[in-house]
C-alpha cells in the first residue's frame, strides 16, 4: 500500500497559514487605523470590490470545474480499465479451447489462460506505476516470468510493451489452434481498447493544466482579499477582522481545491485511487481464474483511498 503523504487538514494548514497570517495583519492594521486613529481615508466604496468578488467567484468556479473534468475523465478511464480487464479475462477463459488443437492438453490450456490473465494484471499494475513515475518491477515479478521482466528493463513505456507481448502471445496461440480467427480478432480489439485507455491516461498526465489559470487566479484572489477590509471597515469596524478572515479562508481554499485535483496521478490524497483499483482488478481476475488465495482489497484510511 502506498503511504499517504499528508492528511487533508495538515495540507490546508501547511499551505494557508502564511497567507492567512498576512491577511490578519493587514486587516488588523486597517481596522485599528480607521477605528482607533480615525483615518477615514482608509475606507473605500464596497461596490467595486463586490463586483470584483463576483467576477472572481465565476473565474474560480470555471477553473475548478475544468480541474474536476480532468480528475473525472481520469476516473472514467480507470473504470474502462476495470471493465476491459474483466472482459478480456472472460474471453481468455471461454475463447481458448482444445477444439481446433487436438494435440493440446487441458493442463497446457489452463497454463496459457493463467499466463494471459496474469499478464493483464501486470499491465494494470505497470500502468499505475507508469502514471505515478514509480518503479513497477516489485509488482510485476508476481505475475510475469523472469525472462519477460528482464526484457522490460530497457523499455520506456512498460505498459505498452506488455500489451505488445500480450498481442504476440495471442497470435502464437492462434497459430497453433487454441483460438479461431474471429475470436482472435475480438480479443485483439480488446487490446486496442486497453491501448486507447492507456493513451488517454498519458494525455492527462503529460498535458500541463494551463499555468495562466493558476497564476492569474492567485493574483486576483490576493487583490480582492487585500481590498476587502478597506471596503468593509466603514460598516463593520473591528468586526472587519473576523469577517475578512473568514472570506479570505473560503477563497483561498477554493483556489487550492483546483490546484489539488488538476493532476490526478501524482500519488497524493486527491488522486484517482489507482492503487485500490489495481488491487480490485487483480482480485476480480484471479477469482475468474478460480483462485481462492487472494489479497485483501485496499481500504480507505481516514476516508482517503489511494
Amino acid at each position: 500500500m502506498i503511504v499517504r503523504k499528508h492528511l487533508a487538514l495538515n495540507k490546508i494548514v501547511y499551505y494557508l497559514w502564511k497567507p492567512m497570517s498576512t491577511i490578519l495583519i493587514v486587516t488588523s492594521i486597517v481596522s485599528v487605523g480607521y477605528c482607533y486613529f480615525g483615518c477615514e481615508q482608509l475606507a473605500v466604496p464596497i461596490l467595486p470590490v463586490g463586483i470584483l468578488g463576483t467576477a472572481l467567484a465565476i473565474l474560480l468556479g470555471f477553473r475548478n470545474n475544468s480541474a474536476y473534468d480532468r480528475w473525472w475523465e481520469a476516473r472514467r478511464l480507470w473504470g474502462a480499465f476495470v471493465n476491459d480487464s474483466r472482459s478480456i479475462t472472460r474471453q481468455v477463459l471461454t475463447f481458448l479451447t482444445l477444439k481446433h488443437h487436438k494435440e493440446g492438453t487441458e493442463t497446457e490450456l489452463k497454463a496459457l489462460q493463467k499466463e494471459l490473465v496474469y499478464r493483464q494484471i501486470a499491465f494494470i499494475y505497470a500502468t499505475a506505476h507508469h502514471l505515478r513515475r514509480q518503479n513497477p518491477f516489485e509488482n510485476l515479478k508476481l505475475f510475469l516470468a523472469t525472462e519477460e521482466i528482464a526484457g522490460l528493463q530497457n523499455q520506456q513505456n512498460i505498459p505498452n510493451a506488455i500489451l505488445q507481448k500480450q498481442a504476440k502471445r495471442l497470435q502464437e496461440i492462434h497459430e497453433v489452434g487454441y483460438i479461431e480467427d474471429y475470436r482472435h480478432m475480438q480479443m485483439d480489439t480488446r487490446l486496442s481498447a486497453l491501448c486507447d485507455t492507456l493513451g488517454g491516461c498519458e494525455r492527462i498526465k503529460n498535458t500541463v493544466f494551463p499555468r495562466q489559470y493558476s497564476y492569474y487566479t492567485g493574483v486576483f484572489v490576493w487583490v480582492f482579499i487585500l481590498l476587502l477590509p478597506f471596503s468593509m471597515v466603514n460598516e463593520l469596524g473591528y468586526l472587519t477582522i473576523p469577517a475578512t478572515f473568514i472570506i479570505a479562508f473560503i477563497f483561498f481554499v477554493l483556489a487550492r481545491v483546483g490546484n489539488n485535483i488538476e493532476n490526478p496521478f501524482e500519488n497524493t490524497i486527491n488522486d484517482v485511487p489507482v492503487s485500490a483499483l489495481s488491487r480490485t482488478i487483480e482480485i476480480n481476475l484471479r477469482q475468474q481464474l478460480g483462485e481462492t488465495d487472494l489479497p485483501e482489497p485496499i481500504q480507505a484510511i481516514d476516508g482517503y483511498l489511494f
